[in-house]
C-alpha cells in the first residue's frame, strides 16, 4: 500500500475532521480516500462514456452534397442519423432513438450561425448520462421525457432550468392533449408576479412516474423542445452538470 501525505492550513484540517464526524467516517484517512476514490470513478465513468460516444466534432462529419441547404442534421456518434426540416423534428426523432448517443444537431448551411439562449452531492450509482446537446456553437441540456394520454405513451424534451421552481410545459401540446387546469396559483415572472392557470400530470422518466404540476408557456424558435423541467422535477434526482465535458449526469434520488 502507498502511503500519501500532504498539507492543508489549521483551518481545513479543523473543517475536514468536522466533516469527518458529521458524516460519520471512520477517521480523516477514511473520508480523504473516499473523497479521492469517488473523483476518479466519476472520472472513470465519464471516459468511458465519451469512449462509446464522442462528442460533436464536426471536422468528423461526412456531409453528402445530396442534403439541401437548410435541412437540420441530427448527429449521433459523428454520423447524420435523422434529417428534418426543423430542429424540433431532428432532436425529437434523436431523443427517443439516441438518447444516449445524441450529440448535437447541424443545420446544412448555416453552420456558423450563433444563437442566443436564456432561462432562467452526485453519486455515480444509476447515474445516467447524456450530452448536451450542440445547436450552433451553443450546449443545452435536454432529456427525454414522456407522459401518458389515454393509455397512449407521448415521449417529448425537456430542457433542465435550475433557474424555475415550477416545471412548464408547452401550450400546443396541453391545448392538443386537453390537459385540464387544477387550480391557479401566483408565479413570479420577469414581468412581475401573475396568477396563472396550473396543471398536473404525469412524468416518466427511465421508470420512474412522478406527479408533477405545470404552468403553460410559449415555447417558439428555430430550435424548440417541450417542457423546461424545473425545480419540481429537478428535485426529485441528482444531477451534474459538466461545463467542461458539455456532459450531463442524472440520478434518481
Amino acid at each position: 500500500m502507498t502511503i500519501i501525505n500532504f498539507k492543508v492550513d489549521e483551518k481545513k484540517k479543523k473543517r475536514i475532521e468536522e466533516i469527518t464526524k458529521l458524516k460519520g467516517y471512520k477517521s480523516v484517512s477514511d473520508f480523504i480516500r473516499q473523497i479521492i476514490e469517488k473523483e476518479m470513478d466519476l472520472q472513470n465513468k465519464i471516459d468511458e462514456f465519451l469512449e462509446r460516444n464522442p462528442p460533436l466534432d464536426k471536422k468528423e462529419i461526412d456531409i453528402p452534397d445530396y442534403i439541401p441547404d437548410g435541412k437540420y442534421l441530427g448527429i449521433s456518434r459523428n454520423s447524420i442519423v435523422a434529417i428534418g426540416d426543423s430542429a424540433q423534428e431532428v432532436a425529437s426523432i434523436l431523443a427517443e432513438k439516441f438518447p444516449d448517443s445524441a450529440s448535437g444537431i447541424i443545420h446544412k448551411g448555416h453552420e456558423t450561425e450563433t444563437i442566443d439562449f436564456m432561462f432562467s452531492i452526485f453519486t455515480l450509482e444509476d447515474s445516467k448520462w447524456y450530452h448536451q446537446y450542440n445547436y450552433k456553437n451553443n450546449y443545452y441540456p435536454l432529456i427525454p421525457f414522456s407522459m401518458p394520454f389515454n393509455e397512449v405513451e407521448k415521449t417529448f424534451i425537456g430542457l433542465i432550468d435550475t433557474g424555475a421552481t415550477i416545471s412548464a410545459v408547452d401550450k400546443k401540446i396541453i391545448e392538443e392533449y386537453e390537459i385540464e387546469e387544477v387550480e391557479k396559483k401566483e408565479v413570479f415572472t420577469a414581468n412581475g408576479i401573475v396568477k396563472v392557470p396550473v396543471y398536473k400530470s404525469l412524468f416518466r422518466y427511465e421508470g420512474n412516474s412522478i406527479q408533477l404540476e405545470f404552468i403553460s408557456t410559449d415555447i417558439i424558435g428555430d430550435f424548440t423542445f417541450h417542457a423546461l423541467l424545473g425545480k419540481n422535477f429537478i428535485d426529485k434526482f441528482n444531477i451534474l452538470l459538466l461545463g467542461k465535458e458539455k456532459l450531463l449526469g442524472i440520478q434518481k434520488v
